[in-house]
């Protein structure tokens, strides 16, 4: 009788002998399929002021060479304890310092990043040989496998947003990082992606870069082009930042956005299949997400879950200004893209 032709009595005996064979039956499996996504993330806000504090007395009690880079991820409290941290199932969110004369050695890795400063003057980074120039508002991108590195010739510490895509580069078990040496010549500094559109070359050959980093003042001119507009019933005025050279989002699985919310508005709630990390430029307002209200002001940052039903409000007299990135480029190429008003 061959090993796999036993004789089995009784669904009990089934079940014991199953799992000694590496299967499962799948009438058996909780949570497989769902009537909608489900996931142990909470929406969940770290305040500026708190994370400012941390951060800062972390430069004073280890180095830059120590650290690699100084960063104080933002940790969802749903994170399991045997995963990374995330601040949703696919995104990490953090804060991250460089003091004056500083650096952040060169490294590349596979997840895709960008960053959005939040206070500082005088550093600037290099990608993939590449010297942009950071300051407040900036969002710069460092698309995944190019080398970069962060140096601070100002005064004052530097302190910015990081976004990844880290936790779902993780669960695909497709890390890599390189922390060799990279290529020793930088290049110019690269130019701000305007509203205008940018300018390129168009005869075969000739050299082409796509757009690093974007300005908060040309973003704000947008805006307030658009400030009679109805806007959108669910974000009011917002803009996705685009590569004006490169068709689709900003990379392949991340996307950023700003908004504006006048005074006195209060969006519509709606839900979608993608998440996403927001962080209050300026004002004041609250979100509420899935019942919870969250209370906000300048230099937070906060979690929306997959699915989660949201909105947003500016009570106030005075603008609220939010920046936010997204996994929603990668779950719609995935064709999982879905968005439910109300």
């Amino acid at each position: 009788m061959a090993e796999t032709d036993v004789e089995i009595a009784s669904l009990d005996e089934l079940y014991q002998l199953l799992p000694e064979r590496n299967y499962e039956p799948l009438w058996r499996i909780e949570g497989a399929l769902t009537p909608q996504p489900k996931t142990q993330m909470v929406p969940f806000l770290w305040r500026y002021d708190e994370a400012r504090q941390l951060v800062v007395r972390a430069g004073d009690l280890i180095s830059a060479e120590d650290a690699d880079r100084r960063v104080l991820a933002f940790k969802n409290p749903g994170t399991a304890g045997h995963e990374i941290p995330r601040t949703t199932d696919t995104l990490w969110a953090a804060i991250q310092l460089v003091l004056p004369g500083e650096v952040a050695p060169p490294h590349r890795h596979s997840p895709a990043a960008l960053r959005y400063v939040i206070e500082g003057d005088g550093a600037y980074t290099v990608v993939d040989e590449q010297r942009v120039a950071m300051e407040r508002g900036d969002v710069i991108l460092t698309p995944g496998w190019t080398w970069h590195e962060h140096r601070h010739d100002g005064a004052q510490p530097m302190l910015w947003l990081d976004g990844l895509d880290l936790p779902m580069v993780h669960t695909l078990h497709l890390v890599f990082a390189d922390f060799g040496t990279p290529p020793a010549q930088l290049g110019s500094v690269a130019a701000s992606a305007t509203p205008s559109g940018a300018l390129r070359p168009t005869w075969s050959g000739a050299p082409q870069s796509r757009a690093l980093v974007w300005k908060l003042r040309d973003a704000e001119a947008m805006l307030e082009l658009l400030r009679s507009e109805p806007g959108s019933p669910h974000d009011d005025l917002i803009l996705e930042y685009r590569d004006p050279s490169h068709p689709g989002p900003l990379m392949p699985t991340l996307s950023a956005a700003i908004q504006l919310l006048r005074p006195g508005v209060e969006t519509e709630p709606h839900r979608h299949t993608s998440s996403s990390v927001y962080h209050v430029v300026r004002g004041s307002g609250w979100s509420e997400i899935d019942g919870r209200r969250l209370a906000w002001g300048a230099g937070d940052t906060f979690a929306l879950p997959v699915w989660a039903e949201h909105r947003h409000a500016n009570p106030g007299g005075e603008d609220a200004l939010l920046f936010s990135f997204s996994d929603r480029p990668a779950v719609e190429a995935l064709g999982l893209h879905r968005e439910l008003a109300g």
